[in-house]
């Protein structure tokens, strides 16, 4: 008996310790924007005012001198304000009743400037003031837009500017508010000297990526992105940048402390994927052949890993920066052999790419193949070809980091020709081929991803049945495709071979969920074919649902779906790589 009354006395003096000390407030009379700002300037938690610092509940005075304050910081310089014992057993409580009566509002703003010639930046600045006249008083709102407009100018290079004039006026009785603000420019400073230490690479290359120069204006923007560009180069470890201000001749010094990244890599790889089988994978590279960054990389990649077959893919790829630091000239031999629905084929191809950045967004290409393939397939099909394939590439991604995007859309865009001059058997044809992705965020764990893509050949069916290069084949089917049935199981038949289609149309809608801080949930119908006639086609269809682990690399997906033609069971799906 007495060891459970010890227990109880225990307990109650647990839930007493968990009481917060202090007084409880309940605000009425105000919207939530108003009645937040007094919490706030009450230091309250959970809407309970702590205790003073000698350890005393905080006086009537003190929660309505507060709450004023916070008020009129919004701009209601004259509430009405009621404090009532709100008492709730033996806790301290307040009861404050707010009648705000008229605020004060803008009334006349001069915002002018003391400067020789007043940067564009600042201009559009002002231009976009908050203290539209009749608007509320906010004092929020004019001490940010007063530091804006401070450190802009700084970032600038007007590094002795500050308020000449700086007055706000409240007229309570007339319910406005003036500002004047008078701001003095001074000197703009500029860039004297631009140093390049610890690199080997060129500083021609390394000035490319930047944009700080000897002689313009001093410009924070500028230094910050410039050492952005040159950290996302992949050329260097690591860029410090140093300034060194004098005052007395109205200059900037900036150094750029630069790390080289190192100068071979070795790289190997293993995975697996539903579609492509075992991976197995290596790679070398040297990332400095000479001082303007010349490199180059060797890899050996095998795929479908079994006993008795594989798909071996063996590349050496040269990449030569160009002029600007965005373009590439890439150039690239490579060997393949591929096991695929059509049949076996050994491809030797050389392949010359123009590759341009165009901005953090949009990425573009042209690119030549030269190739010679030889073909092992039970179909009517050309076992020997030749062909010259030039193309052009466009990419959009709406967000600059597609691996951690949780929302955006990308597009990609592809055309590519031949012609009877450029190939042999002649191939002549014209093809695009356009994906799209798109990911809305519905709230912070729900999202809606949709996928496309739509493909079209423009050449005669029979000669595309029997010459086309099996590269430039659609199928549809498979991990990235119509999920449920197996990889390029979707295409016109021939001789009992799947021999790909001259069209491709698969799109997927899909839901997720993150129940974790690590995993999603998915639910997701896909569809899709490849076919030859655009007048009679059939769209197969596949419903599933899956787990996503988020990981730094992307998100890695186990799926399972099951087709919705015919008499076919589920199949398991896995890939990796980012959402977007």
């Amino acid at each position: 008996m007495t060891v459970l009354m010890l227990a109880s006395t225990f307990k109650v003096q647990s839930a007493q310790q968990d009481i917060k000390p202090g007084t409880v407030i309940t605000i009425t009379g105000v919207d939530s924007t108003l009645k937040t700002n007094i919490l706030r300037n009450l230091n309250s938690n959970e809407n309970i005012i702590p205790l003073s610092v000698l350890g005393f509940e905080q006086s009537d005075n003190y929660i309505l001198n507060k709450a004023r304050s916070a008020l009129q910081a919004l701009g209601y310089y004259q509430p009405i304000l009621t404090l009532s014992d709100n008492n709730q057993g033996d806790r301290p409580a307040k009861a404050l009743t707010v009648d705000l009566q008229a605020p004060v509002r803008w009334h006349n703003v001069s915002l002018t400037f003391d400067c020789e010639n007043v940067p564009t930046e600042l201009s559009k600045l002002v231009e976009h003031h908050p203290f539209a006249k009749d608007k509320i008083v906010n004092h929020g709102d004019y001490s940010q837009f007063k530091s804006s407009l401070q450190r802009q100018a700084q970032a600038l290079g007007l590094l002795n500017s500050s308020f000449a004039v700086s007055a706000l006026k409240v007229d309570i009785g007339q319910l406005k508010a003036d500002v004047n603000w008078l701001f003095n420019c001074g000197a703009r400073y500029k860039i004297n000297k631009v140093t390049i230490e610890g690199t080997v690479l060129s500083h021609d290359l390394v000035n490319r990526y930047s944009k700080i120069q000897t002689g313009q204006h001093y410009n924070q923007p500028d230094i910050i992105a410039s050492q952005q560009a040159l950290n996302r180069s992949g050329l260097f470890k690591s860029v410090v940048v140093d300034q060194s201000i004098d005052h007395t001749a109205k200059t900037v010094d900036v150094s750029l402390s630069i790390l080289d990244s190192d100068k071979y890599e070795l790289k190997t790889f293993l995975g697996y994927g539903t579609d492509s089988g075992g991976k197995l994978g290596v790679s070398w590279a040297n990332r400095r052949v000479n001082s303007r960054a010349h490199q180059y990389i060797a890899a050996l990649d095998f795929n479908k890993v079994k006993l008795d077959i594989a798909d071996i893919h063996a590349t050496f790829q040269y990449q030569i920066p160009l002029e600007k630091a965005s373009s590439q000239w890439i150039n690239q031999v490579s060997y393949e052999i591929k096991n695929e629905e059509i049949g076996r084929s050994k491809i030797f191809t050389l392949e010359s790419v123009l590759a341009n950045k165009i901005n953090d967004h949009w990425a573009s290409q042209w690119s030549i193949t030269m190739a010679q393939e030889q073909l092992d397939s039970n179909a009517d099909v050309d076992r020997s070809l030749e062909y010259i394939v030039p193309s052009w590439q466009l990419n959009y991604y709406s967000v600059t980091d597609p691996f951690s995007a949780l929302e955006g859309w990308r597009w990609q865009s592809i055309f590519r020709f031949s012609g009877e001059q450029l190939s042999d058997p002649n191939i002549t044809f014209l093809q695009t081929d356009q994906r799209l992705k798109r990911i809305w965020s519905i709230n912070s764990d729900w999202r809606l991803l949709l996928r496309a893509r739509l493909g079209s050949t423009w050449m005669d069916t029979d000669d595309f049945n029997r010459s086309m290069p099996s590269n430039y084949r659609f199928f549809a089917g498979g991990d990235v495709s119509v999920r449920g049935y197996k990889h390029q199981s979707l295409s016109p038949v021939e001789d009992d071979v799947l021999i790909g289609g001259k069209h491709i149309f698969s799109s997927s809608i899909e839901v997720d969920y993150l129940f974790n801080d690590d995993f999603r949930w998915a639910v997701f119908t896909d569809q899709g074919n490849a076919f030859n006639d655009l007048r009679a086609w059939k769209l197969h269809k596949s419903v599933g649902t899956g787990i996503r682990w988020v990981t730094p690399i992307g998100a890695i997906r186990f799926d399972v779906a099951k087709a919705l033609d015919g008499d076919k069971g589920w199949r398991i799906h896995v890939t990796i790589g980012p959402d977007l």
